[in-house]
């Protein structure tokens, strides 16, 4: 799967953020993965089937992110 670089640094840091959490199965806000992310991106990670989004848990009534099983392996592979 070919990805640019702005899909790169996103689900990355998403799959960062999503592991370090307290509660590593809650959607991750916006604020919480970094900068530069913007929802062109994010949802374009969506429509490949690498992210979800849904309701935070943590903050509740906000909009987050985690990745999916396909977008775990993928940024494994992309870190070897």
């Amino acid at each position: 799967m070919k990805l640019n670089k702005r899909q790169k640094k996103a689900l990355e840091n998403i799959a960062y953020a999503s592991r370090t959490s307290i509660s590593p199965d809650d959607y991750i806000i916006p604020g919480k993965f970094g900068s530069g992310i913007g929802d062109v991106t994010l949802n374009s990670l969506i429509d490949l089937g690498l992210l979800e989004s849904g309701p935070s848990k943590r903050y509740y009534g906000s909009k987050g992110y985690r990745p999916t099983e396909l977008g775990k392996k993928v940024n494994d592979e992309m870190l070897k």
